[in-house]
């Protein structure tokens, strides 16, 4: 059953606030949020930044889990997601499928590849 698009003028056909729709503004506090943004960036310098980061390291070498949990993912990069042991046959499907695609796609490739003279 597929629901008929509004016709009341408050909604565009693809589900769209409408021109004049009260609520199709976008967010009111965005501009104010910008400004903020703006003013924090240009009042930190590098070397606060410098000395911010030293603290954090600082804190995490003497065991604040929280410094070390904020730092790790930034230094190090986040942990892959884990394997999850029902889905390893999918995975594996998934992987022999992709290769297959692509081994049929390098075939096509070389069979209209025009010869170097």
């Amino acid at each position: 059953m597929t629901i008929a698009p509004s016709t009341n003028g408050l909604r565009k056909v693809n589900g769209q606030f409408g021109e004049g729709n009260k609520y199709g503004r976008g967010n009111p506090h965005a501009r104010k949020v910008a400004q903020l943004r703006t003013a924090m960036i240009e009042s930190v310098t590098a070397e606060d930044m410098q000395a911010i980061v030293m603290a954090l390291v600082t804190q995490a070498k003497a065991g604040d889990i929280a410094s070390i949990k904020f730092l790790l993912p930034y230094l190090v990069g986040a942990a892959p997601k884990p394997i999850n042991p029902d889905e390893i046959e999918i995975d594996e499907m998934k992987l022999e499928g992709r290769l297959v695609q692509e081994k049929s796609q390098e075939k096509r490739r070389r069979a209209f590849t025009i010869p170097n003279l």
